[in-house]
């Protein structure tokens, strides 16, 4: 079953590089293109925002994997930099040990004894190198060090970059959301069944009356039956 699952998909893909470029390829294309257009067009813009928020939630969870590639990184340069301290401290220790050293076997003295060992020029030499070694091997560490310190502060800026991104998405979701609603309420407005005529109908009647009275208190006035109302306060 897998065998023919796999034959049927080497199929098509030797059929898409061979139409690739050709008449028939471009047909498929627009074809393609048209598809692709009329199910943009059939999707509700609140489904698309669904989806949307979906994905930025996947991209969330994916930044999890970031983090921990972060904070492993993180753990090994303090991992690093405390075994360079101790490091530095043993080749402080050293250098004065073999400084005391070259100052006792000065001259004629061909050994001293130090801390219960017998040291002679030779091994004062040996230890030299030795010594040498290790500080070549620090120096070494720490140019590595460094570099795994920059290293970290990149991923750490881009881990920044990313949740402010991300939030800037959400809230751009927010707004897209809140848009849709107003332009919803204001599409059910316009597209309401609801006949209110009867209403604007009977307003206007009310208005009509009111004008009515007006004239006939006015008259009134005019007839000097009764004083002007003041329109001041």
């Amino acid at each position: 079953m897998c065998k023919k699952v796999l034959i049927a998909a080497l199929a098509v893909v030797v059929g898409l590089a061979v139409v690739k470029g050709t008449w028939i390829g471009s047909h498929l294309r627009l074809k393609a293109t048209k598809v692709q257009s009329w199910v943009n067009d059939r999707v509700p813009p609140e489904q698309e925002i669904a989806r949307l928020r979906m994905e930025l939630k996947n991209l969330e969870r994916d930044d999890d994997q970031h983090y921990d590639k972060v904070a492993r990184m993180a753990v090994g340069v303090e991992k690093m930099e405390r075994e360079l301290a101790q490091v530095k401290t043993n080749l402080s220790r050293e250098e004065s040990r073999i400084r005391k050293l070259r100052e006792d076997l000065t001259g004629n003295v061909e050994f001293v004894q130090h801390e219960g060992t017998r040291y002679t020029k030779d091994d004062l030499r040996n230890d030299a190198l030795t010594f040498q070694t290790a500080e070549d091997s620090l120096k070494s560490k720490e140019a590595n060090l460094q570099a795994k310190r920059k290293h970290l502060s990149l991923e750490r800026k881009k881990l920044t970059e990313l949740r402010t991104t991300r939030e800037q998405m959400s809230a751009d979701l927010q707004r897209l959301e809140t848009a849709l609603a107003e332009e919803r309420h204001a599409q059910a407005a316009s597209e309401s069944t609801i006949d209110d005529s009867g209403y604007r109908k009977l307003r206007q009647d009310m208005e009509s009356v009111r004008d009515r009275i007006e004239i006939l208190k006015k008259k009134r006035e005019l007839r000097g039956e009764i004083r002007p109302t003041s329109t001041t306060n």
